[in-house]
């Protein structure tokens, strides 16, 4: 679900959820493997990764990824996962300060959100999935190079209507919002669902 940001305890109340969910879906969310093949190949940033899904799909397909998460217990979820699928792996703290973007497979960092500045002009391939922090959208656009592809996928306003999923309208899209949101990226593809969950999905590009 979307995280709450702006919260001192965040990362240690999703430490907690991760530690007592033991099971995390391993596939890659529907939405990214259908429209994978129309993204370009390089450097991707997962936000918010969780458990590493997503990230390990990406990595295990030829994409550099750095997967970000202010949650040590989703990062080491994740890294895990990715030792199943013969994916390598590193950790930003290990590396110098300027780590290389060449690194195959999945560099793994523990951040917060609300204070990491995202590097301009650095990703091929941006991805978020069920999470939103409205501040992060113009960095977003920023962070992608010409070229680059923004996936992103998050519930609506649309989930109060549903009795499972999150439910705090602060941190649901509204309509029409994940569209509009990003006025420098051309949009390849838009969708807003409202079947067994209220969903926007974005697939957009940066000239």
């Amino acid at each position: 679900m979307p995280r709450l940001t702006s919260v001192a305890n965040d990362a240690k109340n999703w430490d907690q959820r991760y530690r007592s969910e033991p099971y995390s879906d391993p596939e890659p969310a529907p939405f990214l493997r259908e429209i994978l093949p129309l993204c370009p190949r390089g450097r991707a940033l997962d936000l918010a990764m969780g458990a590493g899904r997503n990230a390990v799909y990406l990595a295990g397909r030829g994409w550099r990824v750095t997967g970000l998460d202010s949650s040590r217990v989703a990062l080491e979820k994740a890294a895990a996962l990715a030792r199943d699928h013969q994916v390598r792996v590193h950790w930003a703290a290990d590396l110098p300060r300027e780590f290389s973007p060449k690194l195959p497979g999945l560099l793994l960092l523990e951040a917060d959100l609300e204070l990491w500045s995202l590097p301009a002009e650095q990703f091929d391939l941006i991805v978020c999935f069920n999470f939103l922090q409205r501040s992060l959208f113009a960095s977003i656009e920023r962070a992608l190079r010409r070229g680059g592809m923004l996936v992103y996928e998050t519930y609506t306003v649309e989930q109060l209507g549903f009795p499972d999923g999150p439910h705090n309208p602060d941190y649901l899209l509204r309509s029409g919002e994940l569209r509009q949101s990003f006025g420098e990226l051309e949009t390849l593809f838009y969708c807003e669902l409202r079947t067994g969950k209220g969903i926007a999905s974005l697939l957009a590009r940066k000239p």
